[in-house]
C-alpha cells in the first residue's frame, strides 16, 4: 500500500479506479479539518474525493476573506493527487490512456491539500493515520501504508511536530518520500529536508538536475521531472511528464468518459511533484 498524501483523488477516472471496481485506489480518508479549504462542504470525513481547488479573483482578492493573498490570480483546479496517483497505481495493461510504474501496489488516498494549500496539522495526522497510527476522532485505518508519498512541502527547516511524527512512522515499519521542492535550485523544502525521508530531486530529460528543482545535501534520489525547452507563449511543452487528470477547469465533470482525461504538452505536469511518486512506486 503507497498512501498519497495531496488534494484526494477522482475515483471515477477510467483508468484509477475503486478496489472493488476492479482499480488500485482503496477507500482512504479526507483529513482536512477546515471547511473553507476542504471545498466539500464539512471537515474531516471518510470520502477523500478531489472536488477541485480552484480559487477566483474575487476570492484571493476579498480582504480578511480565507484566502486573501493565496495568489495573485484566479486559478484553475489542479487535480494534483489524481495526477500523483496515477503515476504510482493507473491500471497498466488494459488499453486505456497510460502504464503506472507500480501497477500492482494498492494506493491510499489521503486527502490533507484543498483551496490555498493545506495545514500541517492535517498533513501530520494524515501522516499518523496512513501508516495505522490513532488519531483523535478519526476511525482506525484498516489498510496501513508501508510507503507514504508527499507530492508537498513548505520553507524552512524541519520542525519538532514533522521530526517526530517522522521517527514514529519509521518505528512503524513505514517509509516517507518527498518532493524536493521547485525553488529553482534552493534549500530543500519541509518536510523533504526532515531525517530519514527520502527526499526527491528533479531531472531534465537528458538525466541532469533540471533547473526549477531545489537541491542539498538531503537529496536522496533523483527522478524526472519533466523539462520544457525552447518554447515561446504558445507552443507545446516538449518533454512533460505525461499523467491522468480531471477535464473540469474548477468544479469536476462527473461523467467518467468525459472526465478521465491525461495531462499533455499543452496541459503539462511538472515539478519534483512528479519525481516523488516515480520513486514511491
Amino acid at each position: 500500500v503507497v498512501a498519497v498524501l495531496d488534494t484526494g483523488v477522482r475515483f471515477d477516472h477510467r483508468d484509477l479506479r475503486r478496489l472493488a471496481a476492479g482499480g488500485n485506489l482503496l477507500p482512504g480518508y479526507d483529513m482536512i479539518d477546515d471547511v473553507d479549504v476542504a471545498n466539500d462542504g464539512d471537515g474531516r470525513d471518510a470520502d477523500p474525493s478531489d472536488p477541485g481547488d480552484w480559487l477566483t479573483l474575487a476570492e484571493v482578492q476579498q480582504v480578511g476573506g480565507p484566502f486573501e493573498d493565496c495568489d495573485t490570480n484566479a486559478e484553475d483546479s489542479s487535480w494534483h493527487g489524481t495526477q500523483t496517483s496515477g503515476l504510482i497505481g493507473a491500471l497498466t495493461n488494459n488499453g486505456i490512456g497510460m502504464a503506472s510504474v507500480a501497477r500492482n501496489v494498492r494506493v491510499l488516498p489521503v486527502r490533507v491539500l484543498g483551496k490555498c494549500g493545506g495545514f500541517d496539522s492535517d498533513i501530520i495526522a494524515g501522516m499518523r493515520w496512513a501508516v495505522g497510527l490513532a488519531v483523535a476522532d478519526v476511525p482506525a485505518n484498516p489498510n496501513p501504508a508501508r510507503v507514504l508519498n508527499l507530492s508537498l512541502g513548505g520553507d524552512g527547516r524541519c520542525n519538532a511536530a514533522y521530526q517526530d511524527v517522522m521517527t514514529e512512522i519509521s518505528a512503524a515499519g513505514a517509509v516517507v518520500v518527498a518532493a524536493a521542492g521547485n525553488s529553482t535550485g534552493h534549500a530543500v523544502s519541509m518536510p523533504a529536508n526532515c531525517t530519514g525521508v527520502i527526499a526527491v530531486a528533479g531531472l531534465r530529460h537528458v538525466g541532469t538536475k533540471v533547473g526549477f528543482s531545489d537541491l542539498g545535501r538531503e537529496i536522496a534520489i533523483s527522478a524526472p521531472a519533466g523539462n520544457c525547452v525552447d518554447t515561446g507563449p504558445n507552443d507545446p511543452c516538449r518533454y512533460p511528464i505525461l499523467t491522468m487528470s480531471n477535464s473540469g477547469l474548477t468544479v469536476l465533470v462527473t461523467d467518467a468518459a468525459a472526465s478521465s482525461i491525461y495531462t499533455d504538452s499543452f496541459n503539462a505536469s511538472l515539478g519534483t511533484s512528479f519525481s516523488a511518486p516515480l520513486v514511491a512506486g
